[in-house]
């Protein structure tokens, strides 16, 4: 709908227009016009539409009441918020996480899937199916159009083309026919009329009578015929001066020199007779169109057209006429007589054709249904493979035509690299367990042996080789046969078993440092990605070996960082240099380097102030770019931030003043409910550009602080409001999931985050990892020795049982499962959490002490 038509909905409802609502529901995903679509990042297979969550769901209804607040009342920001999305969505009020759902905007959002399928898609089809080219394809035509162009238009044309063919074709050439039998009956009267004086003629030439005998019988006898309705149409005689011998009606003009007879009174008008004597002088025969009175009535003129003929003897000149007037009125009344014969033919051929476009409509919705079955089965089956832990290949006639983003995980490879001829052989080492899997292979495409599992070892696109379990399963695709190819990595759990050789301690900064180094070389995001997936059989190994906390953090900060920038430079080779300095900022737990090997994204970018007719371009560009990487993060694993606190969303892509402007209203106007949204943007680091931006963000936060001291007290409130999970008998506070009791360890965290946070601020330390701050706060002297030794082993402890709890839980570490089962551990484990956790009152006690 377009913004006038939202506005005119809201007005009818609700009484209000609200159009300045309705332009800023919209205004994101018109930003700069239609050509915003070709800012999004295509080759990734990435939604160009997917920034809508941003505004076009109910989370956003906050946003626009903060924005609209001091024009309407929030109940009418709340109706016309709601009834624009809802129109928008079919009656459905999305929420960001819909927009996460690849069917979601297919299903809701402008689109149709009424193409039509084939009957049996062939290899290059089955691979745009299932990845989403054919869906596209259709969404591009609206279901009206689409039946339109084959049903309606054709039917619509049919009946146009006969009306026309029977206005402009038929009636004028029926209309030509009658006026020439009219001319044939003219000129077949005067022929007879002819004959009457060439009779005549004879008889004087044969001394029967006298020449003025003959020509006064002649005449005479002329005079006296009549044809016509009411036998008063006549014929007339002229000699070539021109003089009237005859006129049955206008004796007047007997034996009168008509040479100055004109067709009006005036001198000036159609000198009738004279032009008969010459057309007979000329062709000795022909028609011709002048005024005359009507028939007998002398005080009325009409059109009329005349058939003249000279008799060459007497020089004379025999004519007649009808009056047009009577040739149009035959031709109305046949006009009419087909006209009504041709409307009901087309009534008829109107009610056939309808009949057929109604029932072709109803097989068309049919069909639709049909359609759209199979693409929510598709969608299903995607969405089914896409959220497995494993990688999956559908083949059909030995062609890969989809492969999931596990795979592509795992292996480094794109999907069109997986799709190309001869991956099969590039997919598996050159270990002799493989020959046997190969073959089977090769047998089961050609239909020649079962579906079956093995044991076997495959090559990544770095060459790295990872032993899997492959099992083959064989599936039906119309009248095609396929099989869907699972690989299952074989993973040692890290707890009654080993993983055979451990790494020694030695070599993990070099293994990590080769990570790294790789991730910094890599040509391609899925390479990045490729280099990304050897962490986790890394972190598994130290951790089984016993690594501190401290280095599995460092070493997942250091290679996410290293993907940011790589991201980020491969982005800029595609779309060109940025149009000023900027800075990828991190913030919250990637700010910090606490992170799992499943964090999701927290981050921002901020620009160099342009001049203002730039800052819409300058903002697109980066906007852009930030698309891009923070789809390449999520395809490597750090999934998109639920708050949308991403470079990619509009309201984190600002300039530095935009950033002042924005801390500036935070601390100004900051209250304990307002800080709880806020925490994350307090944790800053520039991960890749200019440091000094972000530099400059820090120190304009210093500075308000010291303006604003009030914002440290509330700010305490916030970290106050955070407790453990311990009750005064200190035993655990826990809470159900999935059937067993369980301890927050991220939560059992946040009281020392935020206790860092606060007094960095108070201190004004820019750094922004935690124990990096603790150090900062003991050369402060804000904290003795001894209290930051304690504060980092609490922090390591919980640390380190949060990343046990993964591995064990989730052998690949790509599950968020942070909910430790207080009855799994042993009761020396309980005691030992018990007194770390007892010691997090620690923090509390000294910032009731500093600031309440």
């Amino acid at each position: 709908m377009k913004i006038s038509e939202h506005a005119n909905r809201t007005e009818r409802l609700y009484g209000v227009r609200a159009e300045d609502i309705h332009r800023w529901i919209d205004g994101f995903f018109d930003y700069n016009g239609k050509d915003h679509d070709e800012t999004m990042a295509k080759a990734l297979e990435y939604d160009p539409y997917s920034h809508r969550r941003f505004r076009h769901c109910k989370e956003a209804l906050s946003e626009a009441i903060k924005t609209f607040g001091d024009k309407y009342t929030n109940q009418q920001i709340k109706d016309v918020f709601e009834t624009h999305i809802r129109d928008d969505y079919h009656g459905y009020l999305p929420m960001k996480a819909d927009f996460e759902n690849g069917s979601f905007t297919a299903k809701y959002h402008d689109v149709s899937h009424e193409n039509e399928l084939a009957d049996v898609l062939d290899d290059n089809e089955l691979a745009d199916y299932f990845d989403g080219a054919m869906v596209a394809q259709s969404e591009r035509q609206s279901t009206l159009s689409r039946f339109g162009l084959r049903i309606v238009l054709p039917t619509v044309s049919a009946i146009v083309l006969f009306v026309t063919a029977i206005i402009f074709v038929i009636l004028p050439l029926v209309q030509e026919s009658m006026v020439g039998q009219k001319q044939q009956m003219l000129k077949e009267l005067t022929s007879t009329a002819v004959s009457v004086v060439d009779r005549y003629v004879e008889l004087e030439r044969r001394g029967a009578l006298s020449l003025e005998e003959a020509k006064s019988k002649a005449a005479m006898d002329i005079k006296s015929m009549r044809y016509g309705a009411e036998n008063k149409d006549y014929f007339f005689i002229t000699d070539m001066h021109p003089r009237m011998i005859m006129h049955p009606y206008r004796s007047d003009l007997t034996n009168q020199d008509l040479t100055h007879f004109y067709e009006t009174d005036s001198k000036s008008g159609f000198p009738i007779f004279v032009e008969l004597a010459k057309l007979v002088e000329t062709s000795h025969e022909g028609y011709l169109e002048y005024l005359w009175q009507w028939k007998d009535d002398a005080s009325i003129t009409a059109p009329k057209m005349t058939y003249v003929e000279g008799v060459e003897e007497w020089q004379w000149i025999v004519g007649t006429g009808v009056y047009l007037e009577d040739v149009q009125q035959e031709i109305d009344k046949l006009e009419s007589t087909l006209y009504r014969v041709f409307i009901a033919i087309t009534l008829g051929l109107a009610v056939v054709l309808f009949y057929v476009i109604a029932q072709s409509k109803v097989i068309e919705k049919r069909k639709m249904r049909a359609e759209l079955a199979l693409h929510e089965a598709k969608n299903r089956y995607k969405a089914l493979v896409e959220s497995s832990n494993e990688g999956y290949i559908l083949e059909a006639d030995g062609k890969i035509v989809f492969s999931n983003s596990r795979l592509h995980q795992l292996l480094g490879y794109t999907d069109t690299e997986l799709k190309s001829q001869g991956m099969w052989k590039q997919l598996f080492s050159a270990s002799a367990r493989n020959a046997r899997v190969q073959s089977h292979l090769m047998h089961l495409f050609k239909h020649e042996v079962e579906p079956s599992e093995f044991e076997a070892q495959i090559l990544t696109k770095s060459g790295r080789e990872i032993d899997i379990i492959l099992s083959t399963s064989r599936i039906f695709l119309s009248e095609k046969l396929g099989h869907v190819i699972s690989f299952r990595p074989i993973v040692r759990k890290i707890y009654g078993a080993s993983f055979g050789s451990i790494t020694p301690s030695s070599a993990y900064s070099n293994t990590s440092s080769s990570i790294v180094e790789d991730i910094q070389k890599g040509e391609s995001h899925s390479h990045v990605i490729e280099s990304l997936n050897r962490l986790t059989d890394l972190i598994r190994e130290m951790i089984a070996a016993g690594a501190r906390s401290d280095n599995l953090r460092r070493l997942i900060g250091s290679t996410y960082d290293a993907a940011i920038c790589r991201f980020i430079e491969l982005t800029i080779h595609e779309i060109g240099e940025p149009p000023v300095p900027f800075s990828f900022l991190s913030f919250g737990s990637n700010a910090r380097h606490d992170m799992t090997l499943f964090s999701d994204q927290d981050n921002a970018i901020v620009f160099e102030t342009p001049d203002d007719q730039d800052l819409k371009a300058t903002r697109r560009y980066f906007l852009h770019l930030a698309e891009k990487v923070c789809a390449m993060l999520n395809q490597a694993g750090y999934s998109y931030c639920d708050g949308l606190i991403m470079a990619s969303n509009h309201q984190w892509c600002l300039s530095e003043k935009e950033w002042h402007d924005n801390f500036t209203n935070w601390i100004e106007k900051a209250t304990p409910e307002s800080i709880l949204e806020l925490n994350v943007f307090f944790d800053i680091r520039s991960t890749f550009g200019d440091a000094k931006l972000a530099g400059g963000i820090q120190a304009h936060i210093q500075q308000l602080l010291n303006k604003e001291t009030r914002f440290l007290e509330v700010y305490a409130q916030n970290c106050l409001a955070h407790t453990i999970p311990l009750n005064d008998e200190g035993a655990f506070i826990t809470e159900s999931f999935e059937g067993r009791e369980v301890i927050n360890l991220k939560a059992c965290l946040r009281p020392m985050e935020i206790f860092c946070r606060l007094y960095a601020l108070k201190h004004d330390i820019r750094e922004s990892n935690t124990v990096e701050r603790l150090k900062g706060l003991q050369a402060a002297q804000e904290i003795e020795a001894k209290t930051y030794r304690e504060m980092v082993c609490i922090f390591d402890h919980i640390w380190h049982l949060r990343f046990m709890n993964q591995i064990i839980e989730y052998s690949d570490l790509r599950k968020v499962n942070d909910m430790l089962a207080v009855g799994d551990l042993t009761i020396l484990e309980q005691q030992n959490l018990r007194n770390v956790m007892s010691r997090i009152g620690l923090f509390h006690e000294k910032v009731q002490q500093d600031f309440t």
